[in-house]
């Protein structure tokens, strides 16, 4: 055999064993990340029904939970947070516009009323304690009118875990915070400025709400949209070779119904950097006050209009973060 035709073979040879080889750990990757994004305890079935089906190439809206379960941390005695009540203190609307490589994430107030069947009123995060991410997936839809085609979920515990293996992350923090750390028992204290914020700092950065005089609420569900894109940026400033391994430590602190086929074509539309990106914040209609008619709980006005108006802007693609959102809400006139 001429030496031009080994070496071919040899060539071929190596190739083909490079094509199975990257094809093998494709398959490999694709399992092991499909695992690990797995909802776990969740019925499938149920989420899945309450999804919307996206339309191919058109942006569409996720849910992002925050899950607050304190079983295990012992820092608790009252029985509605522990062992398995949990309600969803974190939840964030995404429009997500792979064309235009946009984000708009909207902060759903966790005491936006709840009308159930019963004709009761509650928070909008007892809907995670009463039927799971599928309700919370079905209240914020019909709140916000917009159809909700995916959801992703994170553990009040696992939050902590998911900055520590991104290394942490920077941000401005406004005002000194203070707060007990739900898991560990023990005060954390930030300082004002910008510092690199390990995964309890985070936790807690997310957390502290009384420090701010007015618009409490406000102030925390802002910190926690910031931390959020803080995370983004640091996972898109990795090296292309670190992806895949930060990837799939990611995943194991998220549930999301996404499987790792659709969520890599995503992350390769949204390829090229944080830089690269479009991301606008904002949040829902705050304003509210004590609700008699809720047995005595704070509770946001109805606001209906402020929610059409703000979703009319976000639908658009348009930069809600200047709307006056709180100026249509319905105030009860004083008895």
């Amino acid at each position: 055999m001429a030496p031009w035709k080994k070496a071919l073979i040899v060539a071929a040879s190596v190739l083909v064993c490079f094509v199975c080889a990257v094809g093998a750990y494709a398959f490999w990757f694709s399992g092991q990340l499909d695992d690990r994004f797995s909802m776990g305890d969740q019925t499938d079935a149920a989420v899945n029904d309450a999804l919307a089906s996206p339309i191919s190439g058109k942006p569409f809206y996720m849910l992002l939970l925050g899950s607050d379960s304190r079983e295990g941390s012992d820092t608790s005695s009252r029985e509605d947070e522990s062992g398995d009540n949990q309600r969803s203190d974190v939840m964030i609307l995404v429009r997500v516009d792979a064309k235009n490589k946009q984000v708009t994430m909207v902060s759903i107030p966790r005491d936006t009323p709840l009308t159930l069947e019963d004709g009761s009123i509650v928070k909008l995060n007892e809907a995670y304690n009463i039927g799971g991410a599928a309700y919370s997936i079905e209240a914020v839809s019909k709140i916000t009118g917009v159809p909700i085609s995916h959801y992703a979920e994170v553990h009040f515990s696992e939050f902590q875990e998911l900055v520590d293996k991104i290394g942490g992350v920077e941000v401005d923090v406004p005002v000194e915070l203070s707060y007990k750390d739900a898991l560990t028992g023990e005060w954390i204290t930030l300082e004002p400025g910008v510092q690199t914020l390990d995964g309890q700092q985070a936790q807690i950065f997310a957390r502290a709400r009384h420090e701010y005089e007015t618009d409490q609420d406000a102030h925390r569900q802002n910190n926690i949209r910031t931390l959020l894109e803080a995370i983004i940026t640091k996972v898109l400033e990795k090296p292309f070779y670190e992806l895949p391994d930060t990837v799939l430590s990611l995943a194991e602190s998220v549930g999301t119904d996404f499987n790792s086929s659709d969520l890599v074509s995503l992350a390769l539309e949204y390829a090229g950097g944080s830089g690269s990106m479009t991301i606008y914040s904002c949040t829902g209609p705050t304003d509210g006050d004590i609700n008699e008619a809720a047995g005595g709980i704070w509770l946001c006005y109805e606001n209906p209009e402020g929610w059409a108006n703000l979703m009319s802007v976000v639908d658009s693609g348009e930069d809600p973060s200047g709307l006056d959102v709180n100026s249509t809400a319905i105030i009860p006139s004083a008895a």
